[in-house]
């Protein structure tokens, strides 16, 4: 799940990573970073997330929201580029489209609900520097009660479940989850960016699995810490709450497929459209519309899923 030894290279290796990172310059937050920020109906949390930034250059790509998300943008970062979509293109492609605007060396991708502080952004930029193999460099996640959040998988795994105790100090890893990273644009244009085929969920999954491929290490600070509130990017309708549980389902089996484990991503995606489909028929005899919603959009994005490898 994660290497705690981020440094274990051949002693040959490793001087020459240190004389490589001594003749590099000392990274600088207003010069080297830029923040990149998709928003959708996220007013309600938009304003934290920018005023704990530094004064980094930021991209703000807003997917078409109904809201005042982008009054609140021009608003708290007048200097910001806001990037306005004619639709809701999902997160992986707006995030595309605010990476292409980039010109400083890293790229400092946010959730909306998050906070980030200058300090958190100066570990995290030093980190390049002692660790210049990396593609990637993560802060630790943590709530507003400072519960801390580590998603972490194997080498050969595609799928993350929470980590039980954290390194003290920094550690590789073969995920790191995309609601806060600090990412090397030389890595990024060099495995392409998220698959644009992926409208939300999965995509960091697929890009950790293709950073690792490219030799590109992923470092996790944990002294860096980011607060993410977790699921407060946009405002929750049973709209939003279906796309959400559909893609969900979905990218987790297109992931699997695209990534050598096409078999296992049919037989699970059968199980979750007899589960998904057998609750939903329950909750409909229930009248509990609630309890449908989540269900239906499972059991149909398995059913998709199903479908399109048939054709």
């Amino acid at each position: 799940m994660y290497d705690k030894s981020p440094r274990s290279k051949s002693p040959e290796m490793a001087d020459g990573m240190a004389d490589a990172a001594r003749l590099r310059p000392i990274p600088d937050i207003s010069r080297d970073v830029t923040a990149i920020i998709v928003t959708y109906n996220s007013a309600e949390v938009i304003e934290p997330c920018l005023t704990s930034l530094p004064a980094i250059p930021c991209v703000v790509i807003d997917n078409a929201s109904d809201d005042d998300t982008c009054a609140v943008v021009q608003r708290t970062r007048p200097d910001a580029l806001l990037l306005r979509n004619d639709r809701n293109e999902g997160f992986g492609r707006a995030a595309n489209r605010g990476f292409e605007s980039v010109a400083t060396p890293y790229a400092l991708l946010l959730n909306p609900d998050t906070t980030c502080n200058a300090h958190t952004l100066d570990l995290l930029l030093r980190a390049t520097g002692e660790f210049p193999d990396a593609g990637i460099v993560a802060p630790l996640l943590t709530d507003s009660k400072g519960r801390h959040s580590l998603p972490v998988m194997g080498p050969n795994e595609r799928t993350h479940r929470p980590a039980g105790d954290i390194p003290a100090g920094p550690f590789c890893t073969w995920f790191v989850t995309a609601a806060a990273w600090l990412c090397a644009m030389n890595a990024w244009r060099h495995v392409g960016g998220f698959d644009p085929a992926i409208f939300m969920y999965g995509e960091d999954v697929d890009l950790c699995l293709r950073m690792s491929r490219a030799s590109r290490a992923m470092i996790v600070l944990p002294d860096a810490r980011v607060t993410h509130l977790g699921g407060r990017s946009s405002r929750m309708d049973r709209r939003v709450r279906w796309r959400k549980d559909w893609h969900m389902t979905w990218g987790h089996f297109y992931v699997m497929g695209k990534h050598g484990e096409a078999t296992r991503a049919r037989a699970e995606a059968r199980a979750h459209l007899l589960r998904y489909g057998w609750k939903t028929l329950l909750y409909v005899l229930l009248l509990n519309p609630k309890r449908v919603v989540g269900n239906f959009a499972r059991a149909s994005a398995a059913l998709t899923y199903l479908n399109r490898m048939s054709n």
